[in-house]
């Protein structure tokens, strides 16, 4: 794949620890040139996914590393040999991949647009019914990143379950945007969703 770039998650879930990281789920990001995430940019990558004959699981967002941001399409658990196949479907219906720089190997901070399939256990509480170590909980407003840290950091400090990876979030709800902290931990119940946003909640009323 040298004459496109396109990125791996090395780590998608920083802070859950675990033995064999390599069983964690896998993303592929393929940034295009794009002056914005339009219709028909949302058109066109579903066009190429129906031309494959397969359902990709696929989001559109961005992706900036260092000063640079990329618009792109993320992939899902996709094998890595299909990933040739995948660009040139999205190059047949107009999409233009970014072309490959130096290699990367740096953060990253990630905006992922998709659709969920959630359950409201309890109020302002959703477990994602498409992947079971995925819990979301309301938040009353907006954090910023370093406020999250500062916050996890005391949640870890006093919780049982301390094995989980958090970001940060929002969803439409009824029609109105909710802000959230997405969840993910590899024991992931709802006991342990529980626990988890209940500490959220109270040191964020808090702060």
């Amino acid at each position: 794949m040298k004459d496109y770039m396109i990125l791996e998650s090395a780590d998608p879930f920083p802070e859950v620890h675990m033995r064999h990281k390599s069983h964690f789920v896998k993303f592929y990001y393929i940034p295009i040139v794009a002056d914005n995430l339009d219709q028909d940019i949302k058109i066109a990558a579903q066009s190429a996914e129906n031309r494959l004959g397969e359902e990709l699981a696929s989001a559109l967002g961005d992706i900036t590393i260092g000063d640079t941001t990329y618009h792109t399409i993320r992939l899902r658990n996709v094998p890595s040999q299909s990933l040739p196949s995948i660009v040139k479907a999205y190059e047949y219906e107009g999409l233009t991949p970014v072309a490959p720089g130096n290699n990367i190997r740096d953060y990253a901070f990630i905006r992922i647009d998709k659709f969920f399939h959630l359950e409201e256990i309890e109020e302002g509480i959703f477990v994602d019914l498409d992947d079971p170590q995925i819990g979301y909980v309301e938040i009353p407003e907006r954090l910023e990143w370093d406020q999250l840290e500062t916050i996890t950091g005391k949640v870890k400090d006093e919780i049982t379950h301390t094995n989980f990876d958090r970001a940060l979030g929002t969803i439409s709800k009824h029609g109105e945007n909710t802000e959230v902290i997405r969840i993910y931990s590899p024991d992931m119940e709802e006991p342990v969703l529980k626990e988890i946003s209940y500490a959220f909640r109270r040191h964020i009323s808090e702060k």
